[in-house]
């Protein structure tokens, strides 16, 4: 059984990719996570999850969420996780949540997706992503080789820029960098209630017809992505940027049959 949380669709992408290679049910934590569902997952088959990395670790909030569902079935647990620099030293955290479900960890593969931060980074150009998809679609069929073969993942050697990453950096940025009081909706927004409906965290409310950040921000790029009229801000550090969907990218490259998305 293949469980991810997705934001932008990098997660989503490899999950359903991988679900294909596997011949394996494919579940999306979004509904579970903002609807407060309990979790009980059972598969004779080994658990694999798909997660974004958040500052070189895991989200914290599906961290606290795994930590209450419940795993019936296989005890082997692998997970895989899309990045835009890094892991970092996320294996030892992974490692430690799994320990206290009682489940046997198969190992963390890291694999290069699109960078989607634009609250803090710039957007690659569409060739550079374009390489980049493909370049993770090899790597969704060395994974699917590890799993089918009952192999745990090679581990790579973290060095201790990668530890200073997840074990200082990590806290340092969701304490005082994650902060959703720049989010603002411009004239442009129509209202439409998806920025809601796309936050995980029910952070988002409407407040004489325009949303409001209710400060349990996690900056996964939801909100501002989705929206169909690019009407969401984040001080003047999105301004003039292009928002980024996976789906986007490759519609735009299926038109020249280049990615099929499946």
């Amino acid at each position: 059984m293949i469980l991810y949380f997705s934001a932008t669709g990098n997660s989503e992408y490899l999950a359903k990719s991988l679900g294909d290679e596997l011949g394996d049910e494919v579940v999306d934590l979004f509904s579970y996570i903002k609807e407060g569902k309990l979790g009980v997952f059972e598969s004779d088959s080994p658990f694999i999850l798909i997660t974004p990395t958040y500052s070189w670790r895991i989200p914290l909030f599906l961290s606290e969420y795994l930590l209450t569902c419940d795993f019936k079935g296989s005890k082997d647990f692998y997970v895989v996780m899309d990045y835009g620099d890094s892991c970092g030293n996320a294996y030892n955290y992974i490692k430690e949540d799994l320990h206290k479900l009682s489940l046997n960890f198969k190992g963390l593969y890291g694999i290069k997706m699109p960078e989607n931060y634009i609250m803090l980074f710039d957007l690659d150009s569409p060739e550079t992503n374009k390489k980049i998809i493909a370049d993770a679609k090899n790597d969704i069929e060395k994974i699917a080789r590890y799993i089918k073969n009952k192999e745990v993942f090679p581990k790579s050697k973290v060095g201790l820029v990668g530890k200073f990453q997840s074990a200082i950096i990590n806290p340092i940025f969701f304490k005082f960098i994650v902060k959703d009081k720049k989010f603002y909706a411009t004239d442009k927004c129509i209202s439409c209630g998806l920025c809601s409906k796309a936050c995980v965290l029910n952070n988002i409310s409407y407040k004489d017809g325009r949303p409001v950040w209710n400060g349990r921000c996690t900056h996964c790029s939801a909100c501002i992505s989705k929206c169909p009229k690019a009407a969401i801000e984040y001080g003047k550090k999105t301004n003039g940027k292009k928002r980024y969907l996976l789906s986007k990218l490759l519609d735009s490259k299926n038109q020249n049959n280049d990615i099929k998305c499946k």
